[in-house]
């Protein structure tokens, strides 16, 4: 299994979430889901037949706004029993707060029949007609859905430089540094560092897994693969990685209090300017 990221910054964010939505959220999914209408009458146009993907509303877990707002008691709650997030997924496999729920890609069945011709016309008539929903909808220019997710990549970072540039987060960011022993400083950096770290570990246990060449991403994106591991052969990963995220926290406690919610706040912007409906 393999997701192409620019980093880790949207696979972080596809969990369970949610909850009262404000107004701002609503038409967030409004728009999402005139979107998908769209792509549905544009590719009918073209003589073929995409199927809605789903608007997806999600619903927050207990303590997830706490831990989205820094929160000390309960990001310590949740690291101690799944660190940042990472081998926890495959430890506890049917545990929906490190393993979301979400349905399958309604177009799958009847992509996995077609030939390989007739997949890429339809690839490249719904990367035309997504474009063609996003400008409509968002009036954004972008040319498929792999761009349209490598700007909103570049957004969310732009949409950090703020916080780094931040006096008070910076003298934060340099204390928490100095704790862990790490050279980076940054504080939209040293935010994911700990989750970032353990990611790549366990990509490059999948990458040892996997037969044959690896997986092709877009460029500027990173390839991010899941072990085929059981969970007792996981759990010797997620110790350490508790351990790890726990000593990050007690380093960080100050950091994530007055860093989080700013992050969180920036980042929901974003998602609102890109009817991003998973991420509200």
């Amino acid at each position: 299994m393999f997701i192409a990221a620019k980093a880790v910054a949207v696979t972080l964010l596809i969990g369970s979430f949610g909850g009262l939505t404000s107004p701002e959220t609503d038409a967030v999914y409004e728009k999402k889901a005139a979107i998908e209408e769209t792509r549905v009458a544009c590719m009918k146009e073209s003589g073929l037949t995409y199927l809605a993907e789903p608007v997806i509303k999600r619903t927050w877990q207990p303590g997830e706004r706490e831990r989205l707002a820094g929160d000390y008691k309960a990001l310590r709650a949740y690291r101690a029993k799944y660190g940042y997030g990472v081998w926890s997924a495959l430890v506890y496999p049917n545990d929906t707060v490190v393993n979301p729920e979400w349905g399958d890609n309604p177009n799958n069945e009847n992509l996995m029949a077609m030939s390989a011709d007739e997949l890429k016309k339809w690839r490249t008539a719904d990367d035309g007609c997504f474009a063609k929903a996003v400008k409509q909808h968002l009036g954004k220019t972008v040319t498929s859905s792999d761009d349209y997710y490598t700007k909103l990549d570049a957004a969310l970072d732009k949409s950090l430089v703020a916080l780094d540039e931040d006096k008070q987060l910076a003298q934060l960011g340099k204390q928490f540094a100095k704790c862990l022993g790490v050279s980076q400083t940054k504080p939209s950096a040293l935010a994911g560092l700990g989750h970032s770290q353990y990611t790549k570990q366990a990509t490059e246990v999948a990458k040892k897994q996997h037969k044959g060449s690896l997986p092709k991403v877009p460029e500027g994106r990173t390839l991010i693969m899941k072990p085929q591991l059981k969970p007792e052969e996981a759990k010797p990963y997620l110790d350490k990685e508790i351990k790890a995220a726990l000593k990050d926290l007690e380093c960080g406690k100050s950091f994530y209090a007055a860093y989080s919610p700013k992050e969180r706040a920036a980042k929901e912007r974003v998602y609102q300017e890109f009817a991003v409906d998973f991420a509200l």
